[in-house]
């Protein structure tokens, strides 16, 4: 981790410069703010020297803010920071959810003098319990955010290092969806989709790869984590490539020398699947994550009305592979 510069204000520790960053997870909260906020994913992006770190969401000054988790206020920032007014929460888990550029402005202006009534709720003050959806505060444009107009910019940390909050966001604004361009797009290949990442040593294969022996047909996977990782069947396959071309051939002895990884699971959003034992029809997530669509109705609003055409059949020797996750109640928007 790279040394960054450390501004102390208000017992709230900001670090200017990062360079690590947490792999994407979803946090069960409530959403952050009012949802006529515009949500995109702008975490990473560059600003001003530095990958952001959070996601900003456009709205109108005095948008309500809301406690995304039961926990307590760590820290407010009084006086006005360079960064402006914020908020920052701790879970029972120890993860922290910041809220920057709280408003300072008295309503109906841009004054910069509306106080600290203007910006936080009654009652949220450090240390203060807070319940889950409780009213913390008020959307802004406070500190260098001026230029910018107003919006929240809204973290999720552990450990003070930061993590994408997009997913947790969405899952909160659309609970029980789901959308299967943006699960697709969320898996862009096997390493990601798997979470296999190296431990530092010399790898055996070349990650990303595909590749098989002369003597068998299976076509394996090279992970980062220096595996091979088999492709259960054609139907599997054909989720994250089109053809066979770029399957390297090599030597027995070569192949032996890879060691065994997972099983490769359905790309999420391509297909859906179900048990051969059960009824339910499932669509995937990260991670071979499945959720069991509820009604016709909802895969019809997702995969049109050929939906019953892209639904796959998983032997139950290899529903293994697979994690149960949150049903799916309701189409996405």
């Amino acid at each position: 981790m790279r040394v960054c510069s450390i501004l102390l204000t208000s017992m709230l520790l900001f670090c200017i410069t990062r360079s690590v960053v947490r792999a994407e997870e979803i946090r069960v909260i409530a959403f952050s703010t009012d949802p006529s906020v515009v949500l995109a994913d702008n975490f990473g992006e560059p600003r001003n020297g530095h990958a952001h770190e959070g996601i900003d969401m456009m709205g109108d000054k005095m948008t309500p803010l809301y406690a995304a988790v039961d926990g307590t206020v760590r820290s407010l920032n009084i006086p006005e920071a360079s960064w402006g007014y914020a908020i920052t929460l701790q879970d029972a888990d120890g993860y922290t959810y910041h809220y920057l550029h709280v408003n300072n402005d008295s309503p109906g202006t841009d004054d910069g003098a509306g106080g600290t009534q203007n910006a936080y709720a009654p009652g949220i003050v450090k240390n203060a319990t807070v319940t889950k959806g409780q009213l913390i505060g008020w959307l802004g444009d406070s500190g260098n955010a001026e230029e910018a107009g107003s919006h929240l910019h809204f973290e999720i940390r552990l450990d003070d290092v930061a993590m994408n909050p997009y997913a947790s966001l969405v899952a909160a604004l659309y609970p029980g969806s789901y959308d299967p361009v943006e699960a697709a797009a969320e898996s862009p290949d096997i390493n990601t989709d798997l979470a296999l990442v190296s431990d530092g040593s010399i790898a055996p294969c070349v990650s990303g790869s595909l590749i098989k022996s002369a003597t068998f047909s299976a076509v394996y996977y090279c992970g980062a984590d220096g595996k091979r990782h088999a492709f259960p069947n054609d139907r599997i396959y054909f989720t994250w490539y089109v053809d066979f071309k770029n399957v390297k051939t090599i030597t027995e002895a070569e192949l032996a020398a890879v060691p065994l990884g997972k099983n490769v699971t359905y790309r999420p959003g391509i297909k859906m699947v179900k048990i051969e034992s059960l009824p339910n029809v499932y669509a995937i997530e990260k991670g071979g994550t499945l959720r069991w669509i509820k009604s016709p109705d909802i895969a019809t609003s997702m995969y049109g009305t050929t939906w019953n055409k892209k639904v796959d059949d998983i032997s139950d020797a290899f529903f293994t592979n697979y994690t149960m996750g949150e049903d799916i109640t309701s189409a996405r928007g």
